[in-house]
Formats: C-alpha cells, sequence, structure tokens
C-alpha cells in the first residue's frame, strides 16, 4: 500500500504542511504502508521543517514566490493524494480540506478528488456524495506531544475552572463584534463564581488596537486576565490537566475547535458554550464526552439573551460539585480519543473510505 501526496499549490506551504500533519502522522503509522512526497522540494523542505531547521519555513516560502503565478490562497487548507491501495488497479484520487468554514473550499480540488474529506462538515447541509467528514487534526501536534497530552489524564485537579479563549471577531458586517461580545459574556457569567478559576482572554495579534475599549474594561472589572501575548503550549496543558472542568467553545467558524484533539487526549471534562455545528464521522456525544449548555452563537451568528447564560454557571457549578460525573466525562473523553481521534485511526478511516469509493468505469 503506499500514499503520494501530491505537489503543494499554496502560497504559504508550510502552513499547508502544519495542516496536514495531523493525518501524515497517521498515514506514517500504518504497518506496511509507504508514504511519500510526489514533489521532491516538499519533500526535502517539510523534512527541515519537522526537524526545525532555522529558516525551513521561510525558505519554503520563497521557494513558493518563485511559483507565484501557479499558487493559490485557497490551496492552504487543501493536499491533495494518490492512494495506491492492494484492492484496486488505478490510484484513488483524495483530498482533505482542513479549512474551519462550512463550505467547501478548494472548488478544483474538489472536482479532482474521487474522495473529499471535508473537516468541518456541516450534517445539515448538501455537499456532493464525494464529501466525507473527518475528525479535526490538530497541526500543531506531533507524536511526541500527542504522547505528552496522553500522559496528563491522571494529572492531580487544582483548579475547578479553566476557560482560556482568544477573543477573534467576526467577518465585517452588522454581526463583526458579535463573536466578542458573546465571549465577554460567558466571562462575565463564569468570574464571579465562588471556585478555583483560571480566567484568561487573550487579544489576537492580528486585532491589537482594534476591540472596542469597553470589552477590555468589562473583562478588567470583572476579574479576568487579558493579554496580548499568545499562551503557550506548555502553559495551556498544563492549566487544562490541572482543572475538573475546562470550558471550551467552538472555533471562530461555529466548527469543532482544534483544541478539542487536546482534551479528549488528555482526557478533560470539557464544557462548551454550544456544541459545534460541524460533526465528526462517528458524533461526539453531548453529557457523555463533553457537556453541552446549549447556549451560545446562533449559525446565523445572533447572540442568546443575556438571561440564558445563567445556566451556564449552574451547569460548570453542578460539575465542579459533582466529582463522579466529571470523571465519568474525562473517562469517556479518553475513551473516544483511543478509538476515534488518534492520527492512526483515522489514517485508517480514510484508506477504509477510499478504498469504498466505487471503481471507475
Amino acid at each position: 500500500m503506499r500514499v503520494s501526496l501530491l505537489g503543494g499549490r499554496a502560497r504559504r506551504p508550510a502552513t499547508w504542511h502544519l495542516y496536514q500533519r495531523y493525518y501524515l502522522i497517521g498515514l506514517r503509522a500504518i504497518p506496511g504502508l509507504e508514504f511519500g512526497y510526489a514533489d521532491t522540494a516538499d519533500r526535502r523542505f517539510a523534512w527541515a521543517l519537522e526537524r526545525n531547521w532555522p529558516g525551513a519555513s521561510r525558505a519554503w516560502e520563497y521557494y513558493a514566490g518563485l511559483q507565484a503565478g501557479q499558487r493559490e490562497d485557497k490551496a492552504s487548507h487543501v493536499a491533495r493524494y494518490l492512494f495506491y491501495l492492494p484492492t484496486r488497479a488505478e490510484p484513488v484520487r483524495v483530498a482533505i480540506d482542513q479549512h474551519d468554514g462550512r463550505g467547501i473550499r478548494d472548488a478544483e480540488a474538489h472536482d479532482w478528488a474521487e474522495v473529499y474529506f471535508k473537516v468541518n462538515r456541516w450534517p445539515n447541509l448538501d455537499y456532493s456524495d464525494k464529501v466525507r467528514g473527518l475528525v479535526t487534526g490538530n497541526g500543531a501536534l506531533t507524536q511526541a506531544r500527542i504522547d505528552r497530552l496522553v500522559a496528563l489524564r491522571d494529572y492531580p485537579k487544582h483548579l475547578d475552572l479553566v476557560f482560556i479563549a482568544k477573543l477573534w471577531p467576526s467577518v465585517p458586517g452588522p454581526t463583526h463584534w458579535h463573536p466578542v461580545e458573546h465571549l465577554v459574556r460567558l466571562f462575565e457569567t463564569l468570574a464571579p463564581l465562588k471556585i478555583r478559576s483560571l480566567l484568561r482572554a487573550i487579544v489576537p495579534r492580528a486585532h491589537e488596537g482594534q476591540l472596542p475599549k469597553h470589552y477590555l474594561d468589562r473583562l478588567v472589572n470583572c476579574g479576568v486576565q487579558v493579554t496580548e501575548t499568545n499562551i503557550t503550549v506548555d502553559e495551556l496543558w498544563a492549566a487544562t490537566s490541572a482543572a475538573r472542568v475546562a470550558f471550551l467553545r467552538p472555533g471562530k467558524h461555529l466548527c469543532v475547535s482544534w483544541r478539542m484533539i487536546d482534551h479528549l487526549a488528555m482526557g478533560a471534562c470539557t464544557v462548551c458554550d454550544r456544541a459545534a455545528y460541524s460533526q465528526w464521522p462517528v458524533p461526539m456525544r453531548a453529557g457523555r464526552e463533553f457537556v453541552n449548555c446549549e447556549i451560545g452563537i446562533d449559525h446565523d451568528e445572533s447572540l442568546p439573551d443575556i438571561a440564558d447564560y445563567e445556566c451556564i454557571a449552574a451547569t460548570v457549578m453542578a460539575l465542579v460539585r459533582d466529582e463522579d460525573r466529571a470523571a465519568s466525562v474525562r473517562e469517556a473523553s479518553a475513551a473516544y480519543f483511543d478509538r476515534h481521534a488518534t492520527p492512526k485511526r483515522i489514517a485508517r478511516y480514510v484508506i477504509e473510505t477510499a478504498d469504498r469509493r466505487p471503481r471507475r468505469a
């Protein structure tokens, strides 16, 4: 069995590589599967990038700049593969779309592919019959980091609640600031709780100096730490693994957040303001692998009523007081990761799905 990752067409190939990294880890872990890059330059640059060679990313970007006319922004989120399977005479054309949005990111790749895996596939939307869902792989992870996350499952809990989130606005328009308003309301709801909490709001670098001051004032007034400095992986994982309850909202496109993989791997008791609209091939179950407060931004980015946020505080307090229930969620979270969300499990699903595709006439 052989899989070939075709030459990247992205303007930022290093980013393209990271979006695919989680799946590459899984493919390389399958016994008897030979994985390779079809493009020699991609293979060499990726090799250097994985070893953290200084300048590898910049060198790859410079190389892509020399081919600017052949590259495009949308291809940064989508990769094309050829799967040479022992059951088929011809390779299966596969695309993996890692974009957070609900739509097909790369129409050309969709038309080219026989199977198009859409990470953030919304179950209530109409896609072509070649589109399949896929777990949102966290491109910041390596196998060593995944092993670290799994080792944190029994980390002592000295915090009751952790909530760390970036203040991302939406696209320009009437609802531009709704996601920030919603996050501020969440922090204002959780901050007064008489529990041991770590609450931190991060201003994304791209929006420094642009966020209206009244949002920042409200956060400071309720005791939430506000910073323009991003949190390190070590800080994030230490806080999340030490908390009885880890609050996590969907990604800014109302999708399953990249961080959900981290939460599942370490077996966190995850509470979401509302479940993501997108769905993985084996759906996570509210009340089992995570707890859903059902209070969040609607698909049209409208905001809940202010009074509705009270149930979020009640849900968190109930979990903090009920250690058996929180432990049950943590156990189910870890079990889901082991069965459905490890890189190797995902790779097997991709291979099996590609192999089930009807043969060409």
